[in-house]
């Protein structure tokens, strides 16, 4: 399993004062999140070729993914998400995880994800209803819809999505038709991908419910002692 974790990011929302490196390199207990998530990954995947897409700062993220490849989008502050996984889209030859790199799991939720068999699936959390959020809406334990401001959602994006490699290639493909029109503002996301490969590919993307397992997206500053906390359990 190929793993691609984003984390071009400045975190802008921290705060630049407060918040003088990648969320990524923030610490989680005696590890930064980025070191925590690449080593709970490798302890339930012996064989994770993990592709880390740096920016802002990229030689002090390198510096703390020891064993990874390093990929630089050298357009962070200007380009998206989307830029971001188009510049690692060599890691979407095979089967994918991408794991937005600002996040903090348990444990047991890391073992379950990675236990999922060739699935493709989404996570998401059907405890957070909050139409604010990046949502998806499920039916009959499939993704049928993923993006903002509609009705009917079921919980809220989580920032996991895996591909069989079918499917890793085919959002690849997607992915790079639209760059080679000129990369996306820095604010789009991949939902156009997401829903091309729904309605027009027929693709099957299971929806992975992150409720009832110990997870932190950090966002803002107030964040960061929720996912500390989280660390200290399993």
């Amino acid at each position: 399993m190929n793993y691609v974790i984003p984390a071009a990011g400045m975190g802008t929302r921290m705060g630049a004062r407060e918040n003088p490196l990648p969320k990524c390199l923030i610490r989680i207990g005696a590890e930064t999140l980025l070191e925590r998530l690449i080593r709970q990954i490798r302890t339930f995947d012996n064989n994770a070729a993990i592709y880390i897409v740096a920016g802002f700062k990229n030689e002090a993220v390198a510096g703390h993914a020891r064993g990874c490849q390093i990929i630089v989008n050298p357009f962070f502050d200007i380009t998206g998400i989307n830029a971001s996984l188009w510049f690692a889209r060599e890691g979407f030859t095979d089967a994918v995880t991408v794991i937005h790199g600002d996040i903090v799991f348990s444990d047991i939720l890391i073992r379950d994800m990675l236990a999922c068999g060739h699935a493709s699936y989404m996570g998401y959390d059907s405890s957070i209803l909050d139409p604010k959020e990046l949502n998806v809406r499920v039916a009959d334990g499939r993704i049928e819809r993923f993006g903002v401001k509609f009705a009917g959602y079921s919980g809220a994006y989580t920032g996991v999505i895996r591909f069989k490699r079918e499917h890793a290639r085919l959002f690849a493909g997607l992915l790079d038709k639209r760059m080679q029109r000129g990369f996306n503002e820095k604010r789009t996301y991949y939902f156009q991908f997401i829903r091309a490969m729904l309605n027009d590919h027929g693709a099957d993307i299971r929806a992975f419910d992150f409720a009832g397992y110990g997870w932190a997206e950090i966002d803002y500053l107030q964040d960061i002692d929720r996912a500390r906390r989280l660390a200290g359990q399993p």
